[in-house]
């Protein structure tokens, strides 16, 4: 009787060990995903983006692969008492994921249609050979992107295209 019992403890103990490597390595899967990310940015401390009143991006993230990315982005920016102007970029890199974590490595930056001012285009260049780790949450149809640097400016929520 005594054997049976520590045998099934023994499976118990096992069970609970697979559970919880299970929830510990657990991910959401975000291969062949595709996401869209609307940020509005205001409120320019720097001198050489005073002229902006506003800059609005519009992010289609896809995750093309277990481990790579890239992101179609579309700008408009708003100059002090003038009509938006666009710009467009298309980025790319590798992606390493984890429970909550994602990083993500920008090899390439293409400026598909530049804007007149050379600080902006070369702003969003910058990103060409950086990474970015995110803290992320997939709830839903929403994937919540932020920083541990509480860094607002990488702060994003993304909607699923469905």
């Amino acid at each position: 009787m005594l054997k049976k019992i520590n045998t099934l403890l023994i499976f118990i103990l096992v069970g609970l060990v697979i559970a919880d490597f299970y929830l510990a390595t657990k991910k959401d899967n975000l291969l062949s995903t595709t996401w869209i990310c609307d940020q509005r940015k205001t409120g320019f401390i720097f001198e050489s983006f005073s002229k902006y009143s506003q800059v609005s991006e519009e992010m289609i993230l896809t995750f093309s692969s277990k481990d790579r990315f890239f992101i179609n982005e579309f700008i408009q920016v708003k100059e002090n008492d003038k009509d938006a102007k666009l710009m467009e970029l298309y980025y790319d890199g590798d992606y390493l994921q984890t429970r909550d974590h994602l990083t993500l490595n920008f090899e390439s930056v293409h400026i598909l249609k530049k804007y007149d001012d050379v600080n902006l285009n070369r702003a969003y260049k910058e990103y060409e050979g950086h990474s970015i780790l995110y803290r992320y949450k997939k709830i839903s149809n929403r994937l919540y992107f932020y920083t541990d640097s509480k860094n607002e400016a990488f702060d994003m929520v993304c909607y699923k295209n469905k």
